[in-house]
């Protein structure tokens, strides 16, 4: 297993930070960073966090234009997959949502967003539970909306 140096991974104030520039803090909202991951193909860096009651989220840097891209192709895939697509309001309105299990009596859905920059494309997927979790969405995606813009 590498070390997170060896990936190109420094400490930094808040947490760490890649050395393409992307920041992650250990703390976004009520998320906690749990894992740091290299890069691979067009995506430069991520991390993944938790949140209350196994709330899931990828912060993912791409190179700059593949944004788009990288949503078309997850919607490809879930569709793909089989997986139902949603249409929700509020925050996940915004961004591309799919029902994952449907064999599961509470509904978990996974939303990913998209985001231009100028140095460089981000993305946001989360996993939550529908309807217990729903109102922690949009504090969730204000969050990382805030972080992405003191990375811009």
């Amino acid at each position: 297993m590498q070390s997170q140096e060896s990936v190109g991974w420094q400490a930094d104030v808040d947490g760490m930070r890649h050395f393409s520039g992307l920041r992650c803090p250990d703390e976004v909202g009520a998320f906690f960073r749990t894992k740091v991951l290299a890069s691979d193909g067009d995506r430069m860096a991520a991390c993944i966090y938790t949140g209350n009651d196994g709330m899931s989220a990828v912060l993912r840097q791409h190179l700059a234009g593949t944004g788009q891209a990288t949503a078309t192709s997850f919607l490809e895939n879930y569709k793909n997959a089989g997986f139902q697509r949603v249409t929700l309001s509020g925050p996940a309105s915004e961004g591309i949502s799919f029902k994952t299990r449907p064999w599961t009596a509470s509904v978990l859905c996974e939303t990913l967003w998209y985001f231009d920059g100028p140095k460089a494309d981000y993305t946001l997927w989360m996993a939550y539970g529908l309807p217990s979790q729903e109102a922690e969405v949009g504090p969730a995606l204000d969050a990382f909306v805030r972080l992405l813009n003191r990375q811009i």
